[in-house]
């Protein structure tokens, strides 16, 4: 996660027809909120006219924002609002809901929720470049959807369809923001049903600040906590105040890096569970940290194959996806409603080839694995899960791209250092030893391959 993001002003439509709700489906390729059900809307231009609407319905409300609204229902759904309420097809614009994401979420936006009551069902012409689909439904529905894990969804979102199922007039709820002590918790999200992540300030590469921690498992499972890596005795104690409603069974090792298992064997022996990893990574943290680093704590080492845990009722197993790290683990149930990729890509930033532990030409056969078995959503440790292995597909053409680009400057006599400085001048110069650590990956592979 990055800190302290910039807040955006936005603005979301809710159409009621009767009892029902319109809704859309992102694009997995979008970059806020790949895949996510949501309402219509965007945001709110620093431009936006202020100046007062004449038109009856529309002059009740803050210019910008219904100025805002008006544009983005026009772009997306082809409807003019303002016409429909000249047309006398509107029965009343309310101010629903506010919202405003933490200091922790990857986009922050203020969120206004605008709720439009139709005196017809209206068929809007979606944007397919927006959304993958759209969709009239009741709250009951949409949030039964979400319940099967079937959706992709924001807490906001989600809490003001539980609202309308318990008060289906509701026309003003106010300000729905969560109430977080950052100085006391760690934030605690879901946006698959089942899969609470807890992102820990972590000793991660910028841009991101923070590893997501993961909760999951059915009640009757093994519950696991995946990757608790808090960077302090503080955001230790406050990982340790976030779990006490739910206290796992065991602990899950994505790979030996830092960011992902800091304070894990300690956090081990103070709830008296056992670690999960790879034999990989239980010798490479051994050969490191001694012996000791896992004195009383019980450990148990999974492969391929191997369930640890089951999630609406299907068995969640373990699968090997090395390249980044050789001792890689990433986890998914049968149904491949979801991978959880740990670090084979980034939602922020981007993945490391770290010699000696990093393959390049074992990476990039890994992302071929996980996008050939399809899993509905991507799961990082560092950003927002997201839909369809679209992301995963990118990053496969992006590495392939920037190794024909390196074989081509090698060839004409560039210095390795030439080369960081050709194709990653644009890039923050915190990042240039994770660059040239990429660099000498993709070099090292095509020396393999007996092209240089």
């Amino acid at each position: 996660m990055i800190e302290n993001p910039k807040i955006l002003e936005s603005v979301s439509v809710l159409f009621i027809y009767k009892q029902q709700i319109f809704a859309v489906q992102r694009q997995p390729y979008l970059l806020a909120f790949p895949g996510y059900h949501a309402f219509p809307g965007g945001k709110v231009d620093n431009d936006e006219s202020s100046t007062p609407f004449k038109t009856k319905i529309l002059s009740d409300h803050d210019p910008r924002r219904m100025r805002a609204i008006c544009r983005e229902v026009l772009e997306e759904l082809d409807y003019d609002i303002e016409k429909g309420i000249l047309n006398d097809e509107v029965f009343s614009v309310n101010e629903l809901a506010e919202t405003v994401a933490p200091e922790f979420a990857p986009f922050r936006f203020r969120t206004w929720f605008y709720r439009i009551d139709l005196k017809n069902r209206v068929h809007f012409k979606a944007d397919s470049g927006e959304f993958v689909s759209s969709f009239w439904s009741t709250p009951e529905k949409i949030i039964d959807n979400y319940r099967e894990g079937k959706s992709l969804m924001v807490p906001p979102t989600r809490w003001i369809l539980k609202k309308l199922v318990e008060d289906p007039q509701a026309k003003k709820l106010g300000n729905l923001s969560e109430e977080f002590d950052e100085d006391k918790m760690v934030p605690s999200l879901e946006m698959l049903d089942g899969i609470t992540l807890l992102p820990v300030r972590s000793v991660t590469l910028p841009p991101a600040s923070r590893t997501n921690a993961i909760f999951l498992g059915d009640e009757d499972a093994n519950k696991l906590l995946i990757d608790p890596s808090p960077n302090s005795e503080e955001e230790y104690r406050r990982l340790l105040t976030t779990i006490k409603d739910f206290v796992p069974d065991s602990i899950f090792l994505t790979h030996h890096h830092p960011d992902h298992h800091q304070f894990s064997n300690k956090l081990a022996r103070e709830l008296r569970v056992p670690i999960i990893l790879s034999k990989d990574t239980l010798r490479r943290l051994t050969e490191k940290y001694g012996q000791q680093y896992f004195v009383n704590i019980e450990l148990q080492t999974v492969s391929e194959n191997h369930q640890v845990s089951s999630w609406h009722g299907f068995a969640v197993r373990v699968y090997e996806i090395p390249g980044h790290d050789s001792g890689h683990l990433g986890l998914a149930p049968d149904s491949m409603a979801w991978f959880l990729v740990g670090d084979l890509i980034q939602g922020i930033g981007t993945v490391v080839i770290p010699s000696p532990e990093g393959d390049m030409a074992t990476y990039l056969n890994t992302l071929k694995k996980v996008i050939s078995l399809s899993p509905e959503v991507i799961i990082p440790s560092h950003g927002i899960p997201m839909r369809t292995t679209h992301r995963l597909e990118e990053t496969l053409k992006h590495r392939l791209q920037r190794e024909s680009q390196i074989l081509e400057l090698h060839r004409s006599g560039k210095s390795r250092q030439e080369i960081l400085s050709e194709l990653y001048s644009d890039t923050d110069n915190r990042l240039h030893p994770a660059a040239m650590q990429n660099i000498e990956s993709h070099l090292a592979k095509l020396r393999k391959e007996n092209v240089l």
